[in-house]
């Protein structure tokens, strides 16, 4: 059953008590990181300025909860203002001008980021049964609260705050998963869980590794040309060639961890003609010869 907009207001009030530990020191100006351990980017942002951002594209989406002052997302000339306490969504992929309005009480404009990287974004399909449609082009960007989703944002800040305990860090991306599983139920679920360019280049290349790769053959899968594919690449913070790497020696890895396979059968499935070259590269990635890794069988 939705809530009234008296029980939004409550539960804003409740939120934002319950995220006031992640809130940054004063006299700090512009992003904090949050639980760097987790392998997982949670980042505040603080500012005493009016600022717009022009333009802007995330590469991933990200859930944002405003903590003090107001945010406008501008998509070309129509915006949503989200006031503090309103969690809502960017999406990836598509041109924002943002605007950040420090509160007139306190001068402070203050927010708190969950980046749904390709590790968090992982995580979250594959807790799902059904992965939601994608829904980057709905209307509403902001996320009705209820009282589990309040309750699961304080399990994640509490985790964020205590990451000195030896499991801390496993907890607190738990807790952040908790969060994107609650909202896998509301409108914005498919665009937290939208595959990135990256996943995709991977996808294709885990396919058929042994297929001698170039960054063309995968832009034509795409349907998008090969400078526009390195371009968005970059923007992912890695390139073609770090990612056909990855997914070889992953490959690499699997198959030398079964007794059924040949250090050269390994090689060439993963698409090597050379043994020493193979060698070479499972030594650099994984610390240990073609033969160590066997020999843990």
């Amino acid at each position: 059953m939705p809530t009234t907009a008296v029980d939004q207001n409550g539960l804003r009030a409740s939120l934002l008590n319950r995220l006031a530990g992640l809130r940054a020191p004063s006299g700090v100006h512009g992003s904090v990181s949050h639980g760097a351990e987790t392998g997982v980017r949670v980042f505040g942002y603080c500012i005493q300025e009016r600022e717009r951002i022009a333009r802007n594209r995330m590469e991933h989406p990200a859930v944002v909860v405003v903590l003090s002052g107001t945010k406008e997302v501008w998509r070309g000339d129509v915006a949503q203002t989200f006031a503090a306490g309103v969690p809502f969504v960017i999406p990836a992929g598509m041109d924002f001008d943002l605007v950040n309005i420090p509160d007139p009480a306190s001068g402070r404009y203050e927010s708190i980021c969950i980046t749904v990287d390709d590790v968090l974004r992982q995580m979250l399909r594959r807790s799902l049964r059904t992965v939601p449609v994608n829904s980057a082009t709905a209307d509403r960007l902001d996320i009705d609260l209820t009282p589990a989703l309040v309750e699961a944002y304080g399990h994640a800040a509490s985790a964020l705050t205590g990451l000195g305990v030896a499991v801390a860090a496993t907890l607190a991306r738990n807790r952040l998963l908790e969060i994107l599983l609650l909202l896998a139920e509301t409108p914005v679920a498919g665009m937290l869980t939208t595959v990135g360019r990256k996943e995709q280049v991977e996808a294709i290349i885990c396919a058929d590794p042994s297929h001698s790769w170039q960054v063309g053959d995968v832009a034509a899968e795409l349907g998008v040309g090969a400078s526009t594919l390195r371009r968005q690449l970059d923007r992912a913070g890695t390139s073609f060639r770090e990612v056909l790497l990855c997914v070889r020696m992953r490959t690499a890895g699997m198959l030398l961890g079964s007794s059924g396979y040949s250090v050269m059968q390994a090689a060439q499935a993963a698409g090597y003609a050379s043994r020493s070259h193979f060698s070479r590269r499972v030594q650099y990635a994984h610390g240990k010869t073609p033969r160590h890794l066997k020999a843990e069988i």
